[in-house]
């Protein structure tokens, strides 16, 4: 049998699908069922008229062909390209057609397995005794090739289109996330992630926006449905941009098990999530990757779902906001994942390297970092982040002096000072020889641009970066990372309208974290 998570996955659906207690159990009619609930899945279609909206609620249906123009889309959960897709729809109709013709009866029988079956399976160069050589496909049973088809078909494994943006036509692929558990530990993953879709998954992800152009007459020259917002994610909170998706899920999880008619199981998946390989797979690729084990504990806090919305809003210095061509913000997003995933100091040292300020929720998983994965002491990073918190303030009360107040894009302009100011700070920070020199540069060139004094607070770090008890690497990391978390004073005064851009409108508070 094969021991393949994209195999197990399919056994794990069918026995929660069927209630079964063993894959001894599943039948050649379970298997059937699903691939035909699969199809019933493949695209997705505005559920009634577009002309004269501008919303269109979609719905699921069996349709093999697709038609963009009309809002007939591939199916986030069909691990396919749109041009391949007809492959999948064969061999899934194929093999359908065969079993209920009886044109098997061994399902222990080896057959050729292509990648519209499991996206991931490839070819290889086949050799024969006379020197032919020839594109070979890998085998396997008849019964794991449905095993296959379902993985690749169902809605219910966690999936989203991936977009990589650039200029004309962005990039875009289905991804789903499988994990490699044992097939009882599947079993709970796939329960809790039905759970969540039936309890959690509202309609405003099966909604998409109905783009009209018209002509100066007023004529209507284009209309235009766009992908609903399940496309980002089949599952609560979707990430916002692709690169988070894999740490997103875990943060939904999270917040589905402060529920407490589900907590003990959802808890169980995050707790078993921490030592799995985790597949991300698409047509013709698939990727693994792990979570840390300090990153899982803060989704099973419920905490991480607020960190991972706060990282998305942070605000590179050298960059204007979001787009989806901005290819440095699809980077940062990159590096902010691995991070995630990761957290490690060589995946921290990337994630500080892109200069950004950071909304105020951030400091949760920095504090984490630091005391956790530094070993730094608590009471250090606490003075370390009123210091920060401080050379933030400096730089905004600067950038307000400098700038007229009733000036085109006042704010706006206030962001690009105050970057340019916390660079100079950074730039002191880093360019200090010891921990003396680290301490006396910030503080006096902070103390020239606001008059003000660093608080008292802060002494602590002081006294340890001075006596050299606080290496001067870790230093200077903690100053430059909780020097770019936005100040509250800002978030207060800054319009309605700039905090929602910067997402401030809608988080818990975690100050005190």
């Amino acid at each position: 049998m094969n021991e393949h998570p994209y195999i197990r996955y399919a056994q794990a659906l069918l026995m929660v699908e069927n209630n079964l207690s063993s894959i001894n159990e599943i039948t050649l009619e379970h298997i059937k069922n699903e691939i035909e609930k699969g199809l019933n899945s493949f695209r997705v279609r505005p559920s009634g008229a577009i002309e004269g909206k501008s919303k269109v609620q979609y719905v699921f249906d069996r349709i093999e062909k697709g038609d963009t123009k009309k809002g007939v889309f591939l199916s986030p959960n069909t691990i396919s390209s749109d041009r391949r897709s007809k492959d999948i729809w064969g061999a899934a109709t194929k093999f359908l057609q065969k079993m209920n013709n009886d044109e098997c009866n061994d399902l222990s029988k080896n057959t050729e397995i292509g990648m519209s079956e499991v996206p991931i399976s490839g070819e290889y160069l086949s050799f024969s005794d006379k020197g032919n050589i020839r594109r070979g496909k890998p085998k396997s049973s008849i019964k794991e090739q449905g095993f296959g088809i379902i993985s690749t078909l169902t809605p219910l494994k966690p999936c989203f289109q991936y977009k990589i943006g650039k200029k004309g036509q962005p990039e875009m692929f289905n991804v789903c996330i499988i994990p490699d558990l044992p097939i009882v530990e599947m079993v709970n993953f796939i329960r809790v992630f039905k759970q969540i879709r039936i309890q959690k998954l509202n309609g405003d992800l099966l909604t998409g926006d109905v783009v009209t152009q018209t002509d100066k007459q007023g004529n209507i020259k284009d209309i235009s449905p766009k992908r609903p917002l399940i496309y980002n994610g089949n599952f609560p909170n979707p990430p916002k941009s692709s690169a988070l998706g894999s740490v997103s899920l875990l943060g939904a999880i999270g917040e589905f098990a402060k529920q407490a008619e589900v907590s003990d199981r959802a808890l169980g998946v995050l707790e078993n999530l921490k030592k799995a390989t985790m597949y991300m797979v698409k047509y013709g690729n698939a990727t693994t990757f792990t979570y840390n084990h300090y990153i899982v504990d803060m989704a099973k806090k419920a905490k991480l779902r607020t960190v991972i919305d706060g990282l998305y809003y942070s605000k590179l210095f050298n960059q204007d906001r979001r787009s989806s061509v901005n290819t440095e913000y699809q980077k940062f997003d990159l590096f902010t994942s691995r991070f995630l995933q990761l957290f490690t100091q060589p995946a921290f040292k990337d994630f500080l390297s892109f200069r950004a300020e950071y909304p105020e929720q951030v400091q949760l998983l920095l504090n984490l970092y630091f005391v956790k994965m530094e070993r730094i002491d608590a009471g250090i990073v606490t003075s370390a982040r009123q210091l920060g918190k401080w050379l933030n303030l400096v730089a905004y009360f600067a950038a307000k002096s400098e700038v007229r107040e009733g000036a085109n894009n006042y704010w706006e302009e206030i962001r690009k000072v105050k970057s340019k100011i916390l660079v100079e700070l950074e730039s002191s920070t880093f360019a200090a020889k010891s921990g003396d020199a680290l301490v006396a540069q910030v503080i006096t060139r902070a103390g020239r641009l606001s008059s003000m004094d660093a608080p008292e607070s802060a002494s602590l770090f002081m006294e340890k970066t001075m006596s050299g008890d606080l290496p001067l690497d870790c230093a200077k990391n903690l100053l430059i990372a909780f020097s770019r978390l936005r100040n509250k004073k800002q978030a207060e005064e800054q319009p309605q309208n700039i905090a929602a851009e910067m997402g401030e409108d809608d988080f818990e508070d975690l100050s005190e974290e």
